[in-house]
């Protein structure tokens, strides 16, 4: 068994963290930089300019690129990991306004992609390096037609730092203060929100305690976050009016690569499969004696386990699992736990949520979680280390060619969620066993499959509504309880009412409607877990060589070249949903028995 330590390494990226010299020397050198490319950009003579010195000024925006990504991502680790580093937090805001100098670079690129001679641009492009991030390229030309004239995005670019980055910002400091109070063994503790999610577990009567207190600590706060939710959707809708954009989802299929066609296959087929999720909730209900649920019995367990799993035993788990596949995936999985890429220790002060952050100047990711010692836990760090592979199998590719949608960003790591989890359940002990491994199974199929998308029409009906003026707390509330009870019905009784606060992808500044990319990543997933399995360990080159080009195709070409799949056929999709299907009838069929 691997001894590993519970907490990660940041010291061997930035030694020093939020007081490291060569972080802040990097920092303020890319700000440097960044504004001479634009500079020089501005000033070119585009007509004489060769396609040596264009291959060049791609380069060097590359390199600006890369150095503020690893700095934004490093903070973002720093910042998590303490919440009351006030050093990280300054450069942290310091490193957002580099990334709006990098946006507005990027503009002018933009700008200069569409001055650029056929000729000239037909040279360019049977460039040898130019050729690995062509795909990127013409993506950036293409979006150029659909924005504002430049010095209007370079406008609005610059104002997101004080706007809707602000926002999300302060979100992020709002979130991290709540304290829940939580009596545990007599003793009352005020828990911040990453240690009370912690503690939801098999037992129902704390999780139902729990519950109240969130729902109690968020109701005391609810006109504030809705104040803040209420101007992230505003800033957004007033820079899709300016650029004329009918359609507010055009954005999240842009940065998704995928077309609104395929995504409308895929809600169809979650749609038609609606009633196989709420026949697994009436059975736990069943089993729990109870007429109705919370929604806190959602994702948690039915059937208890008989231990706490360690956090070294997780490792074990994982390492082992990653090493079935294959052993270069084992072998890699190992190197993370080894080299302390990842925070699981559970402590105060501590962000809530998980992540892996990627550093592409070192190369290496970091990953980021409260481990509370269940099995959803050991799920949560392979989805997180199946991020850091895919990381790591495009470490060498262009800055450019890095570029993922969040939809195929999730490919790798919900392979990996089920990799672990299948090959837990094939070799469970007894039907308790089984029954509990098939729950998490479940669970997370229940997350992606119904949850996600429920939030992501939420939303939409949300920014419907925003366009005509701000909504109350309470008004979000309704909204968030009416969409629980079309999708669970009425076995539902406890809804998580206030859900548009605890989720914190609501508020992202980056990425609109982040929600509902973790679905189609999900589901595309299944697409290609189900190709690994007919062709076994032969398949990793062809796995890796699909995560390789995610940066350099739409979800749509990857599905043709790699799984021989329309995904704009709702086929697709109902396959996709049928492990769940298959888990939730050998659920049923195990637990019927128990009825009696």
């Amino acid at each position: 068994m691997l001894k590993v330590k519970e907490t990660w390494d940041l010291h061997t990226l930035y030694e020093g963290i939020g007081e490291s010299e060569k972080l802040q020397a990097r920092l303020h050198n890319t700000k440097k930089q960044t504004t001479l490319i634009s500079e020089h950009i501005k000033s070119m003579d585009i007509e004489n300019t060769d396609v040596d010195q264009l291959v060049n000024i791609m380069n060097d925006i590359q390199t600006v690129m890369s150095e503020a990504f690893e700095v934004n991502e490093f903070l973002i680790c720093a910042t998590a990991a303490n919440v009351k580093d006030t050093k990280a937090q300054k450069l942290y805001d310091e490193s957002e306004e580099l990334n709006a100098k990098i946006e507005a670079l990027l503009v002018d690129f933009d700008q200069l992609l569409t001055k650029v001679p056929k000729e000239a641009m037909k040279e360019l492009n049977n460039h040898e390096d130019v050729k690995t991030y062509l795909f990127y390229l013409e993506e950036r030309k293409e979006k150029v037609g659909s924005r504002l004239p430049l010095e209007m995005e370079k406008l609005i670019a610059s104002l997101s730092v004080n706007g809707i980055k602000a926002w999300e910002n302060h979100y992020d400091l709002m979130i991290d203060e709540l304290r829940i109070p939580f009596e545990k063994d007599g003793k009352l503790e005020e828990l911040s929100v990453a240690q009370a999610s912690a503690l939801f577990s098999d037992d129902r009567a704390q999780n139902k305690k729990l519950a109240k207190a969130f729902r109690n600590v968020c109701a005391e706060n609810a006109d504030t976050f809705a104040s803040v939710l209420n101007r992230i959707a505003g800033f957004r809708l007033d820079v899709y009016k300016q650029r004329g954009w009918s359609n507010q989802l055009h954005e999240m299929l842009e940065q998704n690569r995928i077309q609104e066609k395929s995504l409308q296959a895929m809600m169809a087929a979650i749609h038609g499969n609606r009633s196989m999720v709420q026949q697994f909730l009436a059975r736990k209900a069943q089993l729990l004696n109870t007429p109705k649920l919370g929604w806190y019995d959602l994702l948690t367990p039915t059937f208890k386990s008989d231990r706490k799993i360690k956090y070294e035993e997780a490792v074990e788990i994982v390492t082992s699992q990653f090493g079935r596949f294959h052993e270069k995936v084992g072998s890699f999985a190992k190197h993370a736990f080894q080299q302390q890429w990842i925070d699981a220790e559970n402590r105060p002060n501590k962000a809530p949520g998980g992540f892996c952050a990627y550093m592409p100047l070192a190369k290496e990711s970091r990953i980021f979680l409260t481990f509370g010692g269940n099995y959803q836990d050991v799920v949560t760090i392979a989805h997180e280390l199946g991020h850091a592979y895919h990381n790591d199998v495009m470490k060498d590719e262009a800055f450019f060619a890095q570029q993922k949608g969040t939809s195929v960003a999730e490919t790798a790591s919900t392979f990996m969620e089920n990799m672990v989890l299948d090959a837990a359940i094939a070799h469970a002990k007894d039907d308790q066993e089984k029954l509990s491994l098939l729950e998490s199974k479940i669970t997370y199929g229940i997350l992606y499959l119904s949850l996600v998308p429920f939030m992501f029409e939420f939303e939409q009906q949300f920014y419907n509504k925003r366009k005509e003026g701000m909504l109350s707390a309470e008004e979000l509330s309704e909204l968030m309880d009416q969409h629980f009870h079309d999708l669970f019905g009425d076995i539902i009784e406890e809804k998580d009412t206030y859900r548009w606060i605890t989720q914190g992808h609501f508020y992202n500044a980056e990425k609109a409607f982040y929600n509902i990319p973790y679905t189609i990543g999900y589901m595309f997933s299944n697409g290609v877990y189900a190709l690994a399995k007919e062709q076994g360990e032969g398949f990793l080159e062809q796995y890796d060589d699909l995560l390789r080009n995610t940066g350099r195709m739409t979800v749509e070409q990857l599905a043709e070249r790699y799984l021989n799949e329309d995904i704009s056929n709702i086929d697709f999709w109902e396959a996709s949903v049928q492990p769940v299907k298959a888990a939730i009838d050998e659920y049923l069929r195990l637990t019927e028995k128990r009825l009696h």
